[in-house]
């Protein structure tokens, strides 16, 4: 049997309508953590509406987002699936999430599974919507005012055009506001691995949270960037 086919329009309201503005709305269960690192780089996580998806239906959404770009391996998948049609299902979810086990601190490495998404696992990029972090960071943090730039973009996203290493990207980066202060300074210094400006200080948590101060939009961030004089 084949599965039902949902027209583009409302493939959109699929992930963009019921995953709206910011994470603390997403029920906990299995599968939360890989649905904020998918689907984060092109929706923002947010409010569930009132009407929700069959398992059917939310199959096809992600069939839609595959066709789009969206990379996943089997298994991701297969969890996405269950998580979406559990708790952004048709029947009500369970009255408590199972018991989960503790979880070890998390490294760089694994934060930045949000990013590569995007910007590919070893920091390639994706042209021409995506630049390469790798060797355009440490560029970066070469400028003046560079250090700061490169937090804010992670807290609060870039939308516009830029160039990198002699190309236009014009990709929209979302926000990562939503991850803890320790994990927004995991993954900046986990970015630096591909290259630092000698005597580089690693990212803080405190650095993280005194840059949350004052919210910046992403449009905002792009001015802070063409201010850097990037080569």
């Amino acid at each position: 049997m084949k599965k039902p086919f949902l027209p583009l329009g409302l493939l959109t309201l699929g992930l963009a309508g019921y995953l709206a503005l910011g994470q603390y709305t997403l029920p906990e269960g299995p599968g939360k953590d890989l649905v904020l690192a998918k689907c984060q780089a092109c929706h923002d996580i947010g409010f569930v509406a009132r009407e929700r998806l069959s398992r059917d239906r939310w199959d096809g959404v992600i069939d839609e987002m595959v066709l789009r770009g969206l990379s996943l391996t089997p298994e991701e998948r297969a969890a996405i699936l269950d998580y979406l049609a559990t708790y952004l299902g048709t029947e009500p979810p369970p009255a408590s999430p199972p018991a989960q086990p503790a979880s070890s601190p998390k490294t760089g490495a694994q934060v930045y599974a949000n990013c590569q998404g995007c910007h590919g696992p070893q920091g390639e990029g994706n042209p021409p919507a995506f630049p390469p972090l790798r060797g355009h960071v440490e560029k970066i943090l070469k400028a003046e005012g560079g250090r700061t730039y490169l937090l804010l973009s992670v807290l609060y996203g870039l939308q516009g055009t830029i160039q990198v290493e002699g190309k236009e990207y014009a990709g929209i980066m979302p926000s990562f506001a939503w991850l803890p202060d320790e994990e927004v300074a995991l993954v900046l210094n986990y970015l630096v691995t591909w290259g630092a400006p000698q005597g580089f200080t690693p990212y803080t948590p405190e650095e993280v949270k005194a840059a949350r101060a004052k919210v910046l939009s992403p449009e905002e961030v792009l001015k802070h960037r063409q201010g850097l004089k990037l080569p």
